[in-house]
This record gives C-alpha cells, sequence and structure tokens, in this order.
C-alpha cells in the first residue's frame, strides 16, 4: 500500500488530486492511503512526529508555510520520500532539482499526464529495497521482502523461506505476520493455516496448490481456495500487459 500525502491549500484542488489518485488506483490495483493537509506547515508537523509517506503531492504557493520550504524541512526528516510538486508556475523547476523531486506536475491538472507520473512513481516505490524485520534470540534481523518466498508457521515458531536457500525462524503468530504484511510493498496471499506465499514469486497455480519460481509445491486449503482465487485473478489482471 502506498501512503500518500496531498498537500494544497485550495481545497477543490486538494480533492481533485485525491479523487483522481483513488480513481487510478481503483483501475489499476494499487492500494492507496490519502491524507490530506492545507498548509505545508501542518505536514511539516505530522512528518516530524513520525508519519512515514512514499509519496507527496504539494503544491508550491501556500500561505500557511510555501511547499519549497516545507519540502526542505521534509528532506531534513526523510530523504526516501518521494514528492511531486503541483502549480501553475514552472520558474521553480531549477530549485525543484535541488530538492531531489520526482516530478512537476502544472496546473490545471491534466488526468492522462498525472497518472503517467502516478503509475512511475508507485513503480520507483515498488522497486527499492523493504525489508521484512524480526527478532529472535536477542538478535534483530532483516530479510529483503521481494526475495522471501514464503512463511511457513509451524510448532509456534515462523519458519522464512528465502529465494536463495537460505532459512530463518522467530517466534510469532502467522496471522500476526500477515496482518503487518498488508501495508507492505510486497504482496503476500494466506494459502493455508500454515502458509503466506508471496505473490511475485508464484510460478503457477491450481485450485488446490501453487507452484513457487523454485519448483516448490505448497498447498492451498479447501477453504481458502475461493478467496484465493479471488484475490489471485485481481493481482493477475493487473500485471498482464497486452
Amino acid at each position: 500500500m502506498l501512503n500518500i500525502a496531498i498537500c494544497d491549500d485550495d481545497d477543490l484542488i486538494a480533492h481533485q488530486i485525491e479523487s483522481v489518485l483513488h480513481n487510478i488506483s481503483d483501475e489499476e490495483n494499487v492500494k492507496i492511503d490519502t491524507d490530506v493537509f492545507y498548509s505545508g506547515n501542518n505536514l511539516v508537523r505530522e512528518i516530524s512526529s513520525g508519519k512515514k509517506f512514499d509519496l507527496i503531492y504539494m503544491d508550491i504557493q501556500m500561505e500557511n508555510g510555501d511547499g519549497i520550504t516545507a519540502a526542505k524541512n521534509i528532506r531534513k526528516k526523510d530523504e526516501d520520500v518521494m514528492i511531486i510538486f503541483i502549480s501553475s508556475y514552472d520558474r521553480y523547476v531549477m530549485e525543484l532539482f535541488r530538492l531531489d523531486v520526482f516530478s512537476f506536475i502544472r496546473k490545471p491538472i491534466d488526468r492522462d499526464s498525472f497518472a503517467q507520473i502516478f503509475l512511475e512513481a508507485n513503480q520507483r516505490i515498488c522497486s527499492r529495497n523493504h525489508f521484512f524485520s524480526f527478532k529472535y534470540k536477542s538478535q534483530e534481523y532483516k530479510v529483503l521482502s521481494k526475495e522471501i518466498l514464503y512463511f511457513e508457521s509451524k510448532a509456534r515458531q515462523i519458519n522464512i523461506h528465502v529465494r536463495d536457500g537460505n532459512k530463518y525462524v522467530f517466534n510469532g503468530k502467522l496471522s500476526e505476520v500477515e496482518k503487518g504484511l498488508s501495508s507492505g510493498k510486497v504482496t503476500f496471499l494466506r494459502i493455508h493455516q500454515s502458509y503466506l506465499v508471496n505473490y511475485l514469486l508464484i510460478k503457477s497455480r491450481s485450485k488446490s496448490n501453487v507452484t513457487l519460481i523454485n519448483g516448490e509445491v505448497l498447498p492451498i486449503s479447501e477453504d481458502r481456495q475461493k478467496e484465493f482465487s479471488k484475490e489471485y485473478s485481481r493481482l493477475l489482471r493487473g500485471d498482464i500487459y497486452v
């Protein structure tokens, strides 16, 4: 899921951006969560309090904290968040380069170009390295989420099976792992009481099992077959390009 902030002191523009984003996310099967801010100062305060965003749409000219100043302060707190500036003027372009801004959108907003920039931003965000972290015997570990084949629940422990053949273990419940991963950038699907599988590393599937890219076959429990098939098909439609 992408956490997106929209910052514009014109509430009509702010809600137009929010509406367009949700329309595009529905069409492209991209999960998003949006928060709207009407001043740069409010957004900076929210980020300073610990709130994390993946993407920010920021108006440059605002009365209570202009976008340029807000972006400079945000960069002090978060070097990774992607920023897209929105403005009726392009005289700020050189300043945007210094702030490592992903893109610039001119007002009035053109939906097609807006959608293209959003999808490019989403692809860039999803290509970044995201980690699953856990503790075991007083040690902290992290594993690249995209490299995890599946999680296996066994005897009150969770086994992490990784693409390179390594296996990690920690104490926990699979339901808690599933909940924690639900807002992540890599999609994991529950196929069984004991298995949570990385959708991206499924090579093929049948009604009763999935085959992973390493050739390993895992069962789909009967009570999860319908829901798994529905979610898998939805995700697959978003990944097919003709």
